[in-house]
Order: structure tokens, then C-alpha cells, then sequence
């Protein structure tokens, strides 16, 4: 799909925006931006959150799990989105347990700020011709290995 994805965007007017549809996990967006694509979008951030996740750097947590009953630190260190500049963990695995909707708002404010920063993360990043590193950098921290990006750039 990457390597498609690149090859089709070779083809597009440079001058013009190249769109992706239903690509929306961190992953996959660093790998389609290293190919040239400028917009995308997914239900995954507000799906994701739906289920009681919330996307990170370090990949998704699941706030369903017992593990994080008292677990006072935010869902990000640094982030800027309300959940995590008001709400522990702890409170936000409390209101998805109840089946409370803010705690699933909470997630989807928190899950699109994260991809907002992401993704403009990676804008600086190509600003500087950097992308490759930024890619790299933030796949490592997520846990996994680029599928092609660093080719791409």
C-alpha cells in the first residue's frame, strides 16, 4: 500500500494537495506524508477513543485496564488537549468504566490533539529537511521500525 501510495503521488500535480482517505493511525500517517501525501482522514482517533484508548508516543493505552485505577500522571506528559491538562488517568478510566461520555469525549479531544502534533511535528520536521529523522525518532518511540519511509525521503 506505501509503496503504491508513493508511486501514485509521484503522479499528482506537485503544486496541487494529494489526499489520502482512511489512513489515521500514527504510523501510517508518518509513512504517507515520507510519500508525498499533504491531507488524510480516518475514524481511528474517535474510534480508537470509543473503545477507551487513547493514542500516545509510546503507543495506545487502554484506560479500561486495572492498571491504570490510580495512575495520577496526564495521558501525555506535554500534551495540551483538556484531558490531559485537567484529568489524571486514574479519573479518565473511571468515567470510561461508568460508561460516562465525557471520558470518551475526553479521548477524542485527546486522540486528535495527538495526531494534530504529529502531524505538525512532521511539517516542521520537512520545513527543515529533517523528516526522515522525525519519522524514525517518533516510529521508535511508538515501538516499531519504519516500512519504507526513510527510502521515501
Amino acid at each position: 500500500m506505501f509503496e503504491t501510495t508513493g508511486w501514485a503521488a509521484d503522479l499528482l500535480p506537485h503544486e496541487r494537495p494529494r489526499y489520502f482517505m482512511g489512513i489515521g493511525d500514527p504510523e501510517g500517517i508518518l509513512e504517507v506524508i515520507a510519500r508525498g501525501i499533504d491531507m488524510f482522514d480516518c475514524v481511528l482517533p474517535t474510534r480508537t477513543a470509543r473503545t477507551g484508548s487513547a493514542l500516545t508516543g509510546e503507543g495506545r493505552l487502554n484506560l479500561r485496564n486495572a492498571r491504570f485505577a490510580r495512575d495520577e500522571r496526564p495521558l501525555e506528559a506535554g500534551c495540551a488537549c483538556p484531558a490531559c491538562t485537567r484529568f489524571s488517568r486514574a479519573y479518565i478510566r473511571h468515567l470510561v468504566n461508568q460508561q460516562e461520555i465525557l471520558g470518551l469525549r475526553l479521548l477524542s479531544l485527546h486522540n486528535l490533539r495527538f495526531l494534530l502534533d504529529l502531524t505538525a511535528g512532521a511539517r516542521a520536521a520537512i520545513e527543515r529537511g529533517r523528516l526522515a529523522d522525525f519519522t524514525a525518532d517518533a516510529l521508535a518511540r511508538l515501538g516499531r521500525t519504519a516500512l519504507g519511509a526513510m527510502e521515501a525521503t
